[in-house]
């Protein structure tokens, strides 16, 4: 039986693969590396901490209020916890070390599944160019490293929705005589789904499409379906095993989730859009201007290919997402596992003439000239989107780590939230108990501060402020982002980037 690297080079004959994913990997570890701290609260409060938590060194009125509710599910701080507990096994003590562990894992899990789902979803594209572009936008769209890197809900409910719809093809493929292993992938497809779920509810959206597309577009025998969906239930009760682990108490967080969120109304008090706003974060991500062509042409091509399993897994969970009044982009990062393939598919489904005409126009010199550009674009974004750390503090609490191993440190803060939200909740997992942040408000404070000679003093923004000015000379020791970058407004805006200071004041 041919291996899958076999299957996807036949599929694009010629193609460099094994320097393709060698580029791949390196670019996805480099990241990995650079892109540390967490993207949105979510991925830090509501696993790093309920991890700590269950390991005693976190209190639960600490907590995100989800906590409380027990509406947030176990699986990924269960993996946490199981990972701090090795780190200290092997006496790794650097928080810094394990998150990027956590990183390079997800890294690992996310390139898999893409390369698994590539193999498939290619084999009824017939055009060389669209394989190609498909598996480009798969491993180098510019912000697809950064994503695949993340130890986050959207991050893993995609990747093991994908590692589902892969185990749930094969078990439909397999010949009649081979029913033992037919049976064993249906049941590790309904498991893995019942994970991906629980990482992230709203992938039942799209777990729901790909059963209907088994059921009435490919037809599969009603005892696989059956298989998938017991195991999908055994796997959810498993899964609130561990949230009983977590908690301490039985409940079902599915539907504590609906309730809280939903009946109760608690996403909206965050802030609702109206429908569309999901096409404007489609048109953001996806590079406008260029955007407004990609989103009309799929969006088409989606029509055309309406028995594809691809467009009956993401469809729903586009639909579920516009109905839902508070929406923010990172909900969408699940469509960057499909967005290659996906294009790939639709576009091949549209009428010869429509596709004829598309391939036409690129081959002429404004076609040219905006595919170079679109190329072109991406790959400087790709590039700054690597090496930039997921959050703006993130470069600070390492620095402040850092300085704690060699002994006790008082941080003088002109903003006591160093840059995070006022109400941040407690952070135990990147604070170093041997650092100490002091709040200084007015010019005596900070004089009292820096009597001994010099203070460290953390303040928002490039320059001094005219409180450090009336002490003394600043001399920058650290800042939160490069300032070249951060003076962007196209990056420093849409991120709400808040770049901090770290400056020596000294009296002298």
């Amino acid at each position: 039986m041919p291996s899958r690297l076999d299957r996807l080079r036949a599929e694009v004959p010629g193609f460099p693969l094994w320097p393709f994913l060698a580029a791949a990997l390196g670019v996805h570890l480099i990241a990995a590396w650079y892109n540390g701290g967490f993207l949105n609260a979510d991925e830090h409060y509501q696993i790093i901490e309920f991890a700590q938590y269950k390991l005693g060194r976190q209190a639960a009125s600490s907590l995100a209020w989800e906590f409380a509710a027990r509406m947030r599910p176990a699986f990924q701080p269960w993996i946490a916890a199981g990972a701090i507990r090795l780190a200290d096994a092997i006496d790794v003590t650097s928080p810094f070390a394990i998150a990027f562990a956590l990183r390079v894992v997800s890294t690992l899990l996310a390139m898999w599944v893409s390369f698994e789902l590539s193999v498939r979803a290619l084999r009824g594209v017939e055009s060389q160019m669209l394989k190609t572009v498909a598996l480009s936008a798969s491993f180098f769209f510019w912000l697809t490293p950064t994503v695949h890197g993340r130890f986050a809900s959207e991050n893993w409910g995609a990747a093991l929705l994908v590692a589902g719809l892969c185990l749930m093809l094969d078990a439909a493929d397999c010949r009649p005589d081979r029913v033992a292993r037919s049976v064993l992938l249906a049941t590790c497809a309904g498991l893995t789904w019942s994970v991906a779920f629980y990482c992230r509810f709203q992938i039942g959206a799209s777990i729901a499409g790909a059963a209907l597309w088994l059921l009435v577009i490919r037809r599969a025998r009603v005892s696989l379906i059956l298989m998938i969906a017991a195991s999908f239930a055994v796997g959810c009760a498993l899964n609130e095993v561990l949230d009983h682990w977590l908690y301490g108490v039985w409940t079902f967080v599915p539907y504590n989730y609906f309730a809280v969120n939903l009946v109760q109304g608690k996403a909206a008090t965050f802030g609702t859009a109206p429908w569309w706003m999901i096409l404007v974060y489609f048109a953001v991500v996806l590079i406008p201007p260029y955007s407004l062509i990609v989103i009309a042409v799929v969006a088409a091509g989606c029509w055309y290919a309406r028995r594809a399993l691809l467009v009956w897994t993401m469809v729903p969970f586009v639909v579920l997402h516009t109905l839902v009044g508070h929406k923010e982009a990172r909900f969408l990062m699940p469509m960057l596992y499909f967005i290659g393939p996906l294009a790939a598919v639709s576009i091949e489904a549209l009428p010869s003439g429509l596709r004829g005409a598309l391939v036409a126009a690129s081959r002429t010199l404004p076609g040219r000239v905006t595919v170079l550009s679109a190329f072109t674009i991406n790959v400087l974004l790709l590039c700054v989107a690597m090496f930039v750390p997921a959050n703006d503090t993130y470069r600070l609490d390492r620095w402040l780590w850092e300085q704690g191993r060699h002994g006790d440190v008082t941080l003088y803060a002109l903003d006591a939230s160093l840059g995070r939200a006022p109400d941040s909740f407690t952070d135990t997992f990147y604070v170093s108990r041997h650092v100490v942040v002091s709040r200084v408000q007015t010019l005596g404070q900070l004089r009292a501060a820096a009597s001994h000679g010099s203070a460290l003093v953390y303040y928002l923004g490039f320059d001094p402020p005219g409180l450090i000015d009336a002490v003394g000379v600043c001399t920058p020791i650290l800042r939160t982002f490069p300032v070249w970058l951060a003076r962007l407004a196209w990056f420093a805006t849409p991120l709400s980037v808040h770049i901090g200071t770290v400056c020596r004041v000294s009296t002298s």
